[in-house]
This record gives structure tokens, sequence and C-alpha cells, in this order.
């Protein structure tokens, strides 16, 4: 399960899009998602921080990885902190190539999911303007108002933002779709650094009829000298 860790361990994990705790003008909230997640972006580039990533495949929870992230030149780096598993030679007989066939068969569906799962994470403004189109804003009793909206990047899927009606900005974010035909669940955690970027705290995926379970946690964030 290691090579399906790295796999799992490529999400982009940006932050969150602003959205208004009631039906903004599509055009101009798009255009200032835009202006927040290119200001955001630059932020985060003078940063480093730790990502643990932790995988649970049918009801067992494999070694989780740790990671130091940081930007290189304007490149995502990410740097293994905990000791690499063990990594076992190709053996030879039918039942090893059937095993290994069905891994690398595994290991292919885990990058597959990593990328349904950036897109989710990382909208465009035109995905953003659909979605502010015609999402439905209610409050809820915490104080934050829910924005709600299904079809927002596939058929059937459905994307809710939980808002801070003070700072424009999603605390929590919450995603359920499909991939190949099996449903894949997400939630995310916002957290803010101090006079830094916003960031995704807690990432969860889980596909039911996969028996996975992977959650990617990001903390620790500091400044560059």
């Amino acid at each position: 399960m290691k090579t399906v860790l790295m796999v799992i361990a490529g999400l982009v994990v940006g932050a969150a899009p602003a959205v208004w705790a009631q039906g903004p003008n599509p055009g101009l909230a798009a255009d200032a998602y835009a202006t927040h997640a290119k200001q955001n972006a630059e932020l985060m580039q003078k940063y480093t921080w730790k990502m643990r990533v932790q995988l649970t495949y049918k009801g067992e929870d494999k070694p989780a990885q740790l990671y130091q992230m940081n930007y290189v030149n304007g490149q995502l780096q990410k740097t293994l902190l905990s000791a690499p598993s063990a990594e076992t030679g190709r053996k030879h007989g039918i039942k090893h190539r059937i095993k290994e066939k069905k891994i690398d068969e595994f290991k292919a569906w885990a990058a597959q999911l990593t990328d349904l799962v950036k897109r989710y994470m990382a909208p465009t403004p035109g995905n953003m303007m659909d979605f502010y189109s015609s999402a439905t804003f209610s409050p809820v009793p915490s104080g934050n108002v829910r924005a709600t909206d299904s079809g927002f990047l596939q058929p059937g899927d459905e994307a809710t933002y939980w808002i801070d009606p003070a700072t424009k900005q999603p605390v929590r974010y919450a995603f359920s779709t499909s991939l190949q035909g099996d449903p894949v669940n997400c939630s995310v955690q916002f957290g803010q650094v101090p006079g830094g970027p916003q960031y995704a705290s807690t990432i969860s995926i889980s596909v039911p009829a996969k028996e996975v379970v992977a959650t990617i946690t990001n903390f620790n964030y500091q400044l560059n000298q």
C-alpha cells in the first residue's frame, strides 16, 4: 500500500473559495473567487508545513505517511519524513502474478480517485459562477450559512459549503460524487494561518464500495526564513 499512499498524497490541498452568505452576482462572485485563489496561492508558497496521509482499507489501518510540504520555484515539493514501508521484491508464480495485477489495478484506481478529488478541491471560476447561479442558501444553527447545489462538476453530484457570514469564507465543505459508478464522499475542514493563507486542514474521503477511507491532515505551517 506504500505506492497507493503516495498516489493519494498527490492531492492538491489548496484553500477554500470565497463564497457569499446569500446569493451574490455570479459574475462578480466568480471574479472574487479567482482573485482570492491567486492571492492565497501566493501566500502558500511562503510556508512550509506537514501533511499526514492515513489510508484504511477493508477496515485495516495502513501505516500512515508523514511528509514535509513546501514550494520550490513555484512547484509543490513533498519530502517523506516517516520511515518508508518495506517493499518486497517481485515473486514468480501465477498466484503472485494475479496478486500483483490486482495491486496495479488498485493503484490505477487510486490515481483516478486522486484526480477526481483534485477537481473538487480546485473548482474553476466558471464552476463557481455556475454554483453561485443556482445554489440554495440557508442559515444553520451554528450561525453559519449553508450553500448547496447539485450537478456541480458532474451529473448527479452535490456540493455544500458552510460559510462564515462575517468573513464570507467557508469553514467546511462536503461533496458527494462517483467514480466508475461507485459513490465517493468527501468532507473538508478549513483552517487559517494567522496573517497567512487559508488551507484544507483535514480532508476525509470514503469509497464504501471499495472499503477505502483516506484522511489527509495538513498542519504546523511555518513561514519560510
